[in-house]
């Protein structure tokens, strides 16, 4: 049972605003203390500018209580507390933020002006380490929208920031919940019930409703909505009433949102899947997700059922929160950009199951799923293992040059590269060039080969070395003068570096 217990005490008659806020632990709560300001808190002289401008930066005036007051919460429910009772001096879309998850005002990002693409990729990665929960669901999905639109168009000033979060009031905008309510974004209140979640057509839905869309309640009628969140189709969805239940669907709203969706896929998912293709009638999304990670596919394949639902729920639910979509298509990146790379939010999926964004540099040509729904549509770069056949054993072997997913896999399927030798990749393994060329394009028949182990020992000692004759560098090694070349140019280099040291000349 969760309770949360908060206690204001006035122990001025005064009030004061100092701006300052400090926290300790207290009986397993965390208090949230206003200090009065002292002249001996402020810079000294011989502070210099530079180090005020950063202090000015970190320090977080978001307080702004009478003197001597003191919130008691659970631990991480500080901030969510003192921001509902009005007591944080925080703008639209830092309050977005912290009801979106972010509940410690030390995780909200710092106030620089402007925003930045760099910015959302990290506030957006810290809303993933998050756990989604009913209540915060909507705002979660709110924040990830605004936060992809700067991923899309750009960097925006914190003006313009909070004029954008006002777009959400003034369309009344709302979202259906993984448990059949409908909610409204901005603070996660509940409206009124649809019906349960159901997999129809390729989504998760609930009556006129789909999971992972902003509709409109303007005008007493429930519509969808168009990319800048404005109704688009005049057809009523259903209208915006009272719910005598929502007063038991809002006492808190900590359930974890992914319960909601378990009995939704048990109906897909009715024994262990052991291969991709026993997934196909799952999310496309979340089926790019697992199979882009080797390492948590293995773990994922030995789950039992319930297990392998639950984890299917829980990934459901935070690419659904975050990126308003679990399905994908699959195309090519050409589309997406021009050049001959694209600096693009790619979305993957750790050894452990947490999602991680990064902003990396991709060829254009490469094949990849794309969440497609709103303004900044991550990439699920394609990893899928060559080995997985049709899950009957009924694949036949591919001709020509064989790319794998991993390392581990092409190890798996190739086996040892023979008595003293060891496998050597031509073009490295690095993770710069796991991001440009893609890990088929390295584990690959072409790429990776066998040497003998002494040679391999001396050509990466080589590639650890300084070689000015060749690099023209006194400070690069050979790998970090390789590195920035293409993949057509680090073969041919390594195709010579294997033969001269093979030969004594390097």
């Amino acid at each position: 049972m969760r309770v949360s217990v908060v206690a204001l005490f006035a122990a001025l008659l005064m009030v004061g605003c100092a701006g300052v806020e400090t926290s300790s632990a207290r009986g397993g709560s965390r208090v949230l203390r206003q200090r009065a300001a002292h002249p001996s808190e402020a810079p000294g002289d011989d502070e210099s500018d530079e180090e005020a401008d950063a202090q000015r930066l970190h320090r977080r005036p978001f307080a702004r209580m009478p003197v001597g007051t003191v919130i008691l919460a659970p631990p991480g429910k500080v901030s969510r507390q003192a921001l509902e009772m009005g007591l944080l001096d925080v703008d639209a879309f830092e309050k977005l933020l912290v009801r979106a998850g972010l509940e410690d005002v030390d995780e909200l990002p710092l106030r620089r002006n402007p925003f930045t693409p760099d910015d959302a990729v990290e506030v957006l990665g810290r809303l993933m380490e998050k756990p989604v929960t009913l209540g915060t669901f909507p705002p979660r999905m709110a924040a990830g929208f605004l936060l992809r639109e700067v991923l899309e168009r750009g960097e925006v000033s914190r003006e313009e920031l909070a004029r954008r979060v006002a777009r959400f009031a003034r369309e009344q905008v709302a979202v259906l919940r993984p448990d059949g309510y409908l909610a409204w974004a901005l603070n996660g209140h509940t409206q009124q019930k649809v019906a349960p979640i159901q997999w129809r057509e390729g989504a998760f839905r609930a009556g006129n409703f789909e999971l992972g869309r902003f509709y409109s309640g303007k005008g007493g009628v429930f519509r969808q909505v168009d990319a800048q969140l404005q109704a688009s189709d005049s057809r009523p969805l259903a209208e915006v009433y009272d719910d005598a239940d929502v007063l038991g669907r809002s006492l808190d709203g900590a359930e974890d949102a992914f319960v909601e969706l378990y009995h939704a896929l048990g109906q897909l998912l009715s024994r262990p899947a052991d291969s991709i293709a026993g997934l196909r009638n799952l999310p496309a999304g979340v089926v790019a997700l697992i199979a882009s990670s080797p390492e948590y596919w293995e773990r994922f394949q030995y789950m039992t059922a319930g297990e392998q639902i639950r984890e299917t729920a829980r990934l459901s639910t935070g690419v659904l929160a975050t990126w308003g979509s679990a399905s994908a298509t699959t195309r090519t990146l050409k589309g997406l950009a021009s050049g001959a790379e694209a600096t693009l939010p790619v979305l993957s999926l750790s050894a452990e199951g947490v999602l991680v964004l990064e902003r990396v540099s991709v060829p254009v040509g490469r094949a990849a799923a794309v969440l497609s729904s709103g303004p900044g549509a991550a990439i699920i770069l394609q990893r899928v293992d060559d080995t997985v056949g049709d899950g009957n054993g009924g694949g036949s072997p591919p001709s020509g040059p064989q790319g794998y997913a991993s390392f581990k896999s092409f190890k798996r399927a190739m086996g040892p590269a023979g008595n003293g030798k060891e496998w050597h990749h031509i073009v490295e393994q690095t993770d710069g060039n796991v991001a440009r060329f893609g890990p088929q394009a390295l584990h690959n028949t072409e790429n990776v080969v066998p040497l003998d182990k002494a040679l391999h020992n001396s050509v990466s000692a080589f590639y650890s070395s300084h070689q000015y004759r060749i690099t023209g560098s006194t400070s690069l090694t050979v790998r970090q003068w390789l590195s920035t070349q293409s993949f057509e140019a680090q073969s041919a280099f390594g195709l010579r570096a294997m033969e001269n040291i093979r030969n004594g000349l390097w």
